[in-house]
């Protein structure tokens, strides 16, 4: 259900978005891809370790 709100607030904000929001975006965007791809609870756990220091 989370992916269906972020696409209907991508699509449907109020706000215009700005560039440190958009890079955030991009980033979550990145992030649930790679772990799409993961083969491994522990692959999974190292992405989400690497992306959320850069958060």
């Amino acid at each position: 259900m989370k992916p269906l709100a972020k696409v209907f607030t991508s699509l449907f904000g109020a706000e215009a978005p700005d560039h440190e929001s958009a890079r955030i975006r991009q980033m979550h965007r990145e992030w649930d891809r790679m772990r799409s791809q993961a083969l491994t609870p522990a692959e999974r756990e190292e992405i989400d370790a690497i992306f959320s220091r850069n958060l």
